[in-house]
């Protein structure tokens, strides 16, 4: 029954985006799949690093209180580029978990792309890919996402 309802959700978060996300058949036999195993399935980005920035932004969903004003939700999803962003993956909700999460994981896997490198492209996440280039890594950030404590 819990995997029936993981598809069914599924299907209603990127119904309206199934034009532009390729969905990708999930093995459910195993055990219970996190928001972090499924935008993994989805984006390619690695579970670990979508677990670590979760912690980064909002340490694991406990602190909302975001420095930067566009920032939203448990991933910390600046909002000023939501529609660029909704016309590339789908439209999302930054205040949803498992959304954040699948458009965290576009996000990293696109900055891994250009930067060719899952550090910085962590770091690209905070600082943005210019910002990378521009200025260096902040490579601080990257090892608070991966050296993430265990979720509590």
């Amino acid at each position: 029954m819990k995997k029936a309802l993981i598809l069914l959700f599924l299907a209603s978060v990127l119904c309206s985006s199934c034009g532009t996300i390729r969905i990708e058949p999930l093995d459910l036999s195993g055990p219970s799949l996190t928001i972090y195993d499924i935008a993994e399935a989805l984006t390619g980005c690695p579970a670990d690093i979508l677990r670590g920035l979760h912690f980064a932004e909002s340490s694991y969903g406990k602190n909302l209180d975001h420095p930067a004003p566009f920032d939203r939700g448990d991933f910390g999803i600046n909002e000023k580029y939501h529609a660029e962003r909704a016309a590339k993956w789908g439209e999302y909700n930054p205040d949803c978990p498992l959304q954040s999460a699948i458009l965290a994981g576009h996000i990293i896997m696109e900055n891994f792309a250009l930067l060719g490198s899952y550090d910085l492209a962590i770091c690209a996440f905070r600082q943005g890919v210019t910002g990378v280039r521009e200025n260096g890594a902040g490579l601080w950030y990257a090892a608070r996402v991966r050296n993430a404590p265990a979720r509590g």
